[in-house]
């Protein structure tokens, strides 16, 4: 079965649903507090996917980041278990390298752990490279993360597609 979805800026309006999946989705999730900070920081972005109208909203995934020094990192992506396997992590994520490079980034990076297999699929498939790891990163199981990056031409017209 197709999905067609909708990306847009989320707010406060989806918390109780960011909460919901963040809790379906990690081992240590973050709280209320961490997204509500991230409404308020100025360098922070959330982008929300969810059924296009006229259907009434839900909010299906979410992906957070923050534009800082023409850097984009990206903090969080989670889809509800629901709507997995459908293309939507790719599509936020595609969204949201396109937003950053828009507004003139010229790398991305972020953390991930080496035992999350799909995570790390999705963001070779982007072309992100490792190129390094922070030991004990991870609080729950103080398992490492892996650093990734991608980094893009200022001419490009849009942000990398993944590969096929």
């Amino acid at each position: 079965m197709s999905l067609a979805w909708q990306i847009r800026r989320g707010g406060l309006l989806e918390v109780k649903a960011l909460l919901e999946i963040e809790r379906l989705s990690f081992a240590s999730p973050w709280s209320l507090w961490c997204f509500l900070g991230e409404f308020t920081n100025p360098v922070s972005n959330t982008l929300v996917a969810g059924p296009p109208p006229p259907q009434p909203w839900q909010t299906w995934g979410y992906i957070i980041f923050w534009l800082v020094a023409q850097e984009m990192h990206i903090l969080n992506l989670a889809v509800h278990p629901q709507y997995r396997r459908r293309g939507l992590a790719r599509a936020l994520l595609s969204t949201a390298l396109a937003r950053a490079q828009d507004l003139k980034a010229k790398a991305a990076w972020l953390e991930v752990r080496p035992s999350n297999q799909p995570a790390l699929a999705l963001y070779t498939s982007f072309g992100f490279q490792e190129v390094g790891y922070r030991p004990h990163y991870y609080a729950d199981n103080q398992e490492d993360a892996l650093i990734l990056t991608l980094s893009w031409a200022e001419d490009e017209a849009s942000a990398p597609s993944p590969s096929p």
